[in-house]
């Protein structure tokens, strides 16, 4: 399972429309693009999305480049419930999906999972263009592996 945060969106003080609505920045587009060739090796058979502008056009180009449609996902969003995100991915963790959703969001579930000791992944910020991979290991453990978004061309 591939876990992205979304890419670089812009200020949310110069956005002064629905949040939701916030696209991405010309840099984020360019993350999105990015974030497909560091995903080029991965089998991805399913996308799962926050519901926002932003998260959606993330994908996009992966989606788009291997002939994949996107889900949205109501745990996704900004402020569901991070213990059910977190059943939600511990269970499904050896399935070939990607989930793209936002920085509060991978902040809660990352404290909750370490809380919980269920989750051994690096305390770091997850940046914006930047994924986890969550692989499950033949002990039953789980390894998170960061995956920091690519410079820029």
């Amino acid at each position: 399972m591939i876990l992205v945060r979304h890419a670089h969106a812009g200020s949310r003080s110069q956005w002064h429309h629905d949040d939701s609505l916030r696209p991405l920045s010309e840099r984020g587009h360019e993350q999105a693009a990015l974030l497909t060739k560091s995903l080029c090796d991965d089998q991805i058979d399913e996308v799962w999305t926050s519901s926002t502008v932003r998260c959606r056009q993330t994908v996009d180009p992966l989606c788009a480049e291997r002939g994949l449609t996107m889900d949205d996902h109501h745990l996704l969003a900004k402020g569901a419930r991070p213990d059910a995100l977190l059943a939600w991915v511990l269970a499904h963790a050896a399935a070939p999906w990607l989930l793209c959703t936002h920085g509060e969001v991978f902040e809660a579930l990352l404290r909750t999972g370490r809380t919980s000791g269920l989750v051994d992944a690096p305390a770091r910020a997850t940046e914006k263009g930047a994924a986890w991979r969550v692989s499950s290991l033949r002990d039953g453990s789980m390894r998170w592996d960061y995956l920091p978004p690519r410079p820029l061309l």
